[in-house]
């Protein structure tokens, strides 16, 4: 269920779901978290389940030898907060970029569904965000989660309290 939701408590709460997997192959992770973050409208069990996917890739991607992943949040604009995901991975090539976020499609061989970018993309879409990816082979990938401080707020309608 949807309910004003703290996204540096969502981050924190993923970063100690896969603490275990990120030491294991060595993965180095800063937190960036904006101190003054608004809160936004979303259900922050489907969010968590974004971020440790996002996280999960992004120790794929490092593989491992150990590498860097920097966690980010920010308030975007007046009406969006962001959460920025960098690994310093081996990247995903120009040919794979546009298909990331496709059902089924993946990189990883027999050990990837290809289900985790895809349904990670629906749940952001469905709380009127957005998902992106910026990528070179071996220069490492930023996502960037964006999401709508208040629903509504995009299109520039009041939000009216609802009465229960």
């Amino acid at each position: 269920a949807r309910k004003p939701m703290d996204l540096n408590e969502v981050v924190r709460r993923s970063v100690s779901v896969v603490m275990t997997q990120l030491s294991l192959n060595q993965v180095n992770l800063s937190l960036d978290l904006a101190a003054d973050l608004p809160q936004v409208q979303a259900d922050p069990n489907q969010i968590q389940q974004v971020v440790v996917n996002l996280l999960l890739n992004a120790a794929d991607a490092i593989g491992a030898d150990g590498g860097q992943i920097r966690a980010i949040t920010r308030s975007a604009t007046p009406s969006a907060i962001e959460f920025l995901l960098e690994d310093s991975g081996r990247g995903i090539s120009a040919e794979d970029l546009p298909r990331i976020f496709e059902p089924f499609f993946t990189t990883k061989g027999n050990h990837g569904t290809g289900l985790g970018l895809a349904v990670s993309w629906g749940i952001v879409e469905a709380h009127g965000g957005s998902l992106e990816v910026q990528s070179e082979p071996g220069q490492g990938t930023r996502f960037t989660l964006r999401l709508p401080t208040a629903i509504g707020a995009e299109s520039g309608t009041p939000v009216l309290p609802t009465l229960t």
